[in-house]
């Protein structure tokens, strides 16, 4: 097993050139850590940082909100994640989202790691949205589950009958509810009659999307209301309001799937500029250990040294450093891929022929093929990794692996591949009867770097599922708990790769 990454400088290395901001205050929450984009954000130095605090560099008032919020974590242990405003070099703020959480350290001592990630982008995206609303002919609002109102155009405020206060909102939603008891939280549209505009009764139809999940643990509705009262086309108008309503309703899911992207995208470049810092201070120092162990293994050879098991461990050890340099640099990379019609199962006979070698004997393997000698689009090279990566996850989760197996494997561990061809798509099927993937990792199985295993990278299940959608497929997967893993990857029967140098996501 390779000994763990501890050379400090090379790990400082690694923070300071991560694109995102990091800082680590003591138990006084004085700064002990910043790195490089940390301190872009502030304007100091980590030299004019270090042992300083917040009330050093930002007005008494912010500070203390800092204080506050900084001493709350370090007291209660909780993981914090909340927007802040970080003034930059020129003095301007921009909004961030910061997280801290509360760290042991191996000194004995407790202290508080944070991160910060810029919101700018997903600022404008919501800037631009209200701004559109304020524009339309419609009456639009945005109402959360408490039944607060976070956004309300001009128009929604001046159908209150009043100037758009808490207690006018209150006043309209408790009204609009009474016409119809499912409003907000239910898809629905009615007609009910409102006060404003000059106190002046309005027929208006109401439109609402239903509760819209927006986050982890936020959802909200999007309200709009329509005046009628002039109208005599009254059909074409609730065409033209449904309408209208898709669209809002689309533009709110298109500007949480625009923050989810921006998250994901910083995850991304990440993990790009680690592999890189990775590979470059690791491969080397690896080729040498692993030329130092050839050439002692063959001149130690036959001397009964009786050091043969200490260098098979060093030789394992290097292969698992390099597969996991290896995994990084390839899921972080842009890949082009290089489909050719071939007949896929007597290409996948032969790959689980091979692997199936190298698995241990109590495993039983099964091979279903459906495809008739049927010839489909697609890349060897990169099928092989996601059929190798679907065999090797299934046989872990039943028996384990030789340096760490299973707590509780499974008594007749059995693996069936098989293909087949259904609605257009040919698929690539791995099942195993082994303990089955719980709900709560299940949901969390497809994100980059995530792992329940000491030993994993957590890139498996994500590189399968980009080399499908690589090829312009998808991979589904079923689990029951005490019952065992479907993985399967469904792939289009005539080449349609996604855009090719689709960089990994």
């Amino acid at each position: 097993m390779a000994d763990r990454l501890t050379d400090s400088k090379v790990l400082l290395s690694i923070l300071d050139n991560l694109p995102t901001s990091i800082f680590v205050k003591d138990e006084d929450l004085k700064f002990v850590y910043s790195n490089a984009l940390h301190c872009h954000m502030i304007g100091k130095s980590e030299a004019e940082l270090l042992g300083k605090c917040d009330f050093d560099f930002y007005p008494d008032a912010d500070a203390a909100g800092f204080a506050t919020h900084d001493t709350d974590v370090i007291d209660r242990g909780e993981e914090s994640i909340s927007e802040e405003m970080a003034r930059r070099e020129d003095g301007m703020c921009m909004p961030v989202l910061t997280r801290k959480a509360r760290l042991a350290g191996p000194d004995g001592k407790v202290y508080l790691i944070g991160t910060n990630s810029d919101l700018t982008d997903i600022r404008k995206r919501e800037n631009q949205y209200k701004a559109l609303s304020e524009t339309v002919p419609v009456a639009v609002a945005q109402i959360d589950e408490s039944l607060e109102i976070s956004f309300a155009n001009p128009l929604f405020n001046a159908y209150c009958g009043g100037d758009g206060s808490e207690m006018d909102h209150s006043r309209l939603i408790t009204k609009l509810q009474e016409v119809n008891p499912g409003f907000p939280g239910q898809p629905c549209k009615f007609e009910a009659v409102v006060q404003g505009l000059g106190n002046q009764p309005r027929t208006v139809i109401v439109v609402s999307s239903g509760w819209l999940e927006l986050g982890d643990t936020i959802r909200s509705a999007t309200v709009s209301l329509i005046d009628i009262s002039q109208m005599s086309e009254l059909q074409r108008i609730n065409e033209e309001v449904s309408r209208l309503n898709r669209e809002l309703a689309a533009n709110m899911r298109k500007l949480s799937d625009a923050q989810d992207e921006l998250i994901k995208k910083g995850r991304m470049e990440q993990l790009g500029q680690l592999t890189a810092t990775v590979a470059h201070e690791l491969r080397n120092p690896l080729g040498a250990v692993r030329t130092s162990a050839f050439l002692l293994e063959r001149k130690l050879k036959g001397k009964g040294l009786g050091v043969e098991a200490q260098i098979e461990r060093i030789n394992k050890g290097i292969v698992r450093c390099d597969n996991i340099i290896t995994q990084l640099l390839d899921f972080s990379r842009s890949k082009q891929l290089h489909c050719q019609p071939g007949d896929l199962d007597e290409w996948l006979t032969s790959i689980v022929e091979e692997e199936a070698k190298k698995l241990p004997a109590i495993v039983e393997v099964e091979l279903l093929l459906g495809l008739s000698g049927q010839t489909f689009p697609f890349d060897p090279a990169r099928m092989q990794r996601a059929v190798i990566n679907m065999i090797s996850n299934a046989v872990e989760a039943m028996v384990g692996t030789p340096d760490q197996p299973a707590a509780k494997p499974t008594a007749i561990p059995k693996l069936m591949i098989s293909t087949f061809v259904k609605q257009g798509h040919v698929s690539v099927r791995v099942v195993d009867n082994g303990p089955g993937i719980p709900p709560d990792v299940l949901k969390r199985i497809r994100e980059p770097l995530f792992t329940t295993k000491s030993f994993g990278t957590g890139l498996g299940v994500p590189a399968i599922e980009q080399i499908a959608v690589q090829h312009g497929g998808r991979l589904d997967i079923r689990s029951e708990v005490g019952a065992g893993s479907v993985f399967t990857m469904w792939l289009p029967t005539e080449a349609k790769q996604a855009a090719a140098e689709t960089r990994a996501a």
